[in-house]
């Protein structure tokens, strides 16, 4: 056998260089040899990890833009619920009575005396044009149960209609002011007292969304003598 002649002639050859100690090596050797005729094993590679693959996460979805909205429309004056829309004409009259008022108005604020007078405050909103007023008017009643003073504070976008009620109804003609910031209507009796006056100023901050509030209204109205 190939293997028992290699191993003959590997002793033989120990004891012709070295003796025992060679001896000793080879067989050493040759135990080795024996156990592991092929040699030392191959060594192997480490098989592969299997790498995790890591999943990218799923896009957040992005919500579709909102639809424009459309430019409102420019408010018109202070509605309130139930209430009605006289005339400018109708209300300014020294012919109300109480009745009329409370009648006229859902909704009417009392207890508002004024030296001998009693006062009934009720909301006014003429309509929804620019020419329209839009506040608050007072009637003054005296012990009779007549009107002696109306009162009315408020805005518009276009006075000339109330100025024009007042011209033609009550006499009310323009005076000129000091104040560049007023326009001033008075009207007087027949014994020269004075007996209305009206005040027209701009707002203090004009808005382009708010035509109806562009001019500040306060009048003043006595039964005449």
């Amino acid at each position: 056998m190939d293997f028992k002649r290699t191993l003959l002639y590997a002793c033989g050859l120990a004891l012709a260089m070295g003796g025992p100690i060679s001896l000793f090596s080879a067989s050493d050797f040759a135990g080795k040899l024996r156990s592991n005729p092929s040699g030392p094993p191959p060594k192997t590679a480490p098989a592969p990890q299997p790498v995790a693959k890591t999943q990218a996460p799923a896009p957040t979805p992005t919500p579709p833009p909102e639809p424009a909205s459309a430019p409102s429309a420019p408010a018109g004056p202070p509605l309130l619920a139930n209430m009605p829309t006289p005339s400018l004409a109708e209300v300014l009259s020294f012919d109300a009575t109480v009745e009329w008022v409370m009648q006229r108005w859902p909704r009417v604020s009392t207890g508002m005396p004024y030296l001998q007078l009693q006062g009934y405050r009720v909301p006014l909103v003429s309509g929804t044009s620019l020419r329209d007023v839009a506040g608050s008017l007072t009637y003054y009643f005296n012990a009779t149960q007549r009107v002696e003073r109306i009162t009315l504070r408020g805005t518009t976008g276009d006075p000339s209609e109330l100025v024009a009620i007042l011209a033609n109804q009550h006499h009310f003609t323009r005076r000129l002011t000091n104040d560049p910031g007023v326009v001033l209507y008075e009207a007087v009796d027949s014994g020269g007292q004075l007996v209305g006056t009206l005040k027209i100023r701009s707002a203090k901050v004009v808005k382009a969304d708010q035509p109806y509030s562009r001019f500040e209204v306060d009048l003043v109205m006595d039964r005449a003598a």
